[in-house]
């Protein structure tokens, strides 16, 4: 391999830093499974696939979402505006679709196009304009982790991952 392949860094994409964060705090608030868990998770799949994923990043994401939700202040409807902006997202994007006209979206990109900041920026417009109708709601029932639109995401989405995955995690490090 050549040098020059070797120093071009292959970023995550942002679409599924989003999804991730949210999924992160959607298992919190859903399924009571802790933050610490779920990132080591989801980074381990990550970085599997990218480089320079920063596990202080996605923690801060999802940080920053759960806090904003906090001071909405809403209390059992709060997984369906993460229900519905993950849809968002992925019917945007379509993750499994590939093809002439279409590039793979899990292709990673060649510089870093993902900012906390404008994320959660984008996550309280959306979140404003959902509670204002104006915003597509993810249909009754949905739910990400049965989407079959998911291509990669949903392979890591439905493994289980236990103690002895995040101690593997951990010793890597």
């Amino acid at each position: 391999m050549s040098d020059k392949k070797k120093d071009k860094k292959n970023f995550c994409p942002a679409w599924l830093l989003k999804v991730i964060s949210c999924i992160i705090v959607y298992d919190y608030i859903v399924r009571d499974t802790s933050f610490f868990v779920s990132i080591k998770k989801f980074i381990t799949f990550l970085s599997k696939n990218y480089d320079d994923i920063e596990e202080s990043e996605v923690e801060k994401g999802a940080a920053l979402i759960l806090q904003f939700l906090g001071e909405l202040k809403i209390d059992q409807n709060t997984y369906l505006l993460l229900n519905h902006y993950m849809y968002n997202i992925i019917e945007d994007t379509r993750p499994n679709e590939k093809g002439l006209f279409k590039s793979d979206p899990y292709e990673g990109t060649s510089e870093k196009k993902f900012s906390i900041d404008v994320f959660i920026d984008e996550f309280k417009v959306f979140s404003y304009s959902c509670r204002s109708g104006l915003t597509r709601v993810a249909p009754t029932g949905w739910d990400i982790t049965n989407d079959e639109n998911l291509g990669e995401l949903g392979e890591v989405l439905n493994e289980e991952f236990s103690i002895d995955d995040m101690i593997d995690s951990m010793i890597k490090e």
